[in-house]
């Protein structure tokens, strides 16, 4: 790999070495890997950035396995791995409750239940009424 964003070889979002179908997620389309371009852009700053495109005019699809993901599930790129699951398990499952300090000052505090309303029968959705005066009709 090298440090030149212009050099194809060092971002690793290439198409893998064995072509597969792929499936972009911006524009939908379906093609082999083989078809994804190598493509370099000038920025505001006037440097210029490589990137593994979708080939699909129009479409700003970017990167094998980030938005250009294989539509096999099974799929294993010719080391035997991949970071691509769609299995059963979530996110939540994988949470572990003491990794949360449980101080209610702490950013990472989150409460069991959300804040209930402020008054007696004020829903969240209820508008109050100016001075207060509930028999005022406001146009809402």
């Amino acid at each position: 790999m090298t440090d030149d964003p212009c050099d194809p070889k060092g971002d690793p979002f290439g198409p893998p070495a064995v072509p597969t179908e792929v499936d972009c997620l911006h524009c939908g389309q379906q093609y082999e890997s083989y078809l994804i371009e190598w493509r370099i852009e000038t920025d505001a700053d006037g440097k210029q950035h490589g990137f593994w495109c979708c080939p699909t005019p129009g479409c700003d699809g970017r990167g094998f396995g980030f938005d250009i993901l294989p539509t096999d599930p099974t799929y294993r790129d010719e080391r035997g791995g991949w970071c691509y699951t769609d299995d059963e398990e979530s996110d939540e499952d994988e949470f572990d409750e003491g990794d949360f300090d449980e101080d209610p000052d702490s950013e990472d505090f989150l409460p069991d239940e959300p804040p209930g309303p402020s008054k007696p029968g004020n829903n969240g959705h209820d508008r109050p009424k100016p001075n207060g005066d509930a028999d005022d009709e406001i146009p809402y």
